[in-house]
Order: C-alpha cells, then sequence, then structure tokens
C-alpha cells in the first residue's frame, strides 16, 4: 500500500519544467511553434533565361539555414561553380560550435552546363530559435529544359 501511495505522489514529467533537461525543456514548451521544414526553409528552383538554375529560400524568421551543412550532388559529373551574395552570420551554435548561418533569405546561383538529363541532389540543415534543429533536408531537383521547368522532389 506504501509503494502506490509513493507512486501516486510521484509528480508525472508531463510539465516542461520537470525533466532535467533545460535544452528539453525549451523544445516541449515550443513544440506547437515548431513549422514543417517545407514551411521553416521555403525552397524555389528556377531554370533561367542563361541557363542557369536559381535557388531561392525564405527562411522563416525564427530559424536558420546552417552554410557548412548545405551540399550539391550533379548528375551526370560535370564541372559547375556557385554563386552567392548571401553573407553568413558567425554564432557560437550549441549543437555544432561556431558555424556561420544564413537568416531571412538565401539565394544560390548554380552556373555549368544542365540539359534535361541533369539532376541536382541538394541537402540542407537548419534550426529555430527554440532550439530544433531539424534533421537534414533533401530534395532532387530535376530538369526539363525543353519545358524551362524545374520539378523538386522529396
Amino acid at each position: 500500500m506504501s509503494f502506490i501511495g509513493f507512486f501516486l505522489s510521484y509528480p508525472i514529467l508531463g510539465d516542461a519544467e520537470d525533466t532535467l533537461n533545460p535544452s528539453l525543456n525549451k523544445l516541449i514548451k515550443a513544440s506547437d511553434e515548431i513549422k514543417g521544414p517545407d514551411q521553416a526553409f521555403k525552397l524555389e528552383a528556377i531554370f533561367n533565361d542563361l541557363n542557369q538554375i536559381e535557388l531561392n529560400w525564405l527562411i522563416d524568421e525564427q530559424c536558420f539555414l546552417y552554410k557548412e551543412k548545405l551540399e550539391f550532388y550533379v548528375s551526370p559529373e560535370q564541372i559547375y561553380s556557385i554563386e552567392t551574395d548571401n553573407l553568413a552570420v558567425r554564432q557560437d551554435d550549441e549543437y555544432f560550435g561556431n558555424v556561420e548561418v544564413y537568416y531571412k533569405e538565401l539565394k544560390y546561383l548554380l552556373i555549368g552546363d544542365f540539359n534535361k538529363e541533369t539532376v541536382i541532389d541538394l541537402i540542407y540543415q537548419g534550426c529555430n530559435a527554440q532550439g530544433f534543429c531539424y534533421p537534414p533536408i533533401k530534395k532532387q531537383i530535376i530538369l526539363n529544359k525543353s519545358k524551362k521547368y524545374i520539378s523538386l522532389n522529396k
């Protein structure tokens, strides 16, 4: 009987303040404010008149993207270059240490000899101000040069 009394009087960890991990407390409190990755990092890809691929991310005001976590894989393999005018901000990150991140908007320009057979695998990662880090986000860019459009697949 005393075991049942102890069990029933012991507080259940339903409140965020009762956990032992401050980062987890913050995340639990903000869980209803966490947007999905496609809302936090809205990506648009455009195949422009110069046969370049414009990648534009609108980054939610409560989020940021890691510069070091942005990766491009072009197939069939070819030489291409990447340009951006965006400046990354250096910050001390609780998960990855001293890193560079992008806020608000990010624009990249991929320059190469892209054709209708080109497929680009894109990986990026970011976090939000509440301490939630999204797992790496993977998109595949498929060109259709004859119709001048790009489709984004997950």
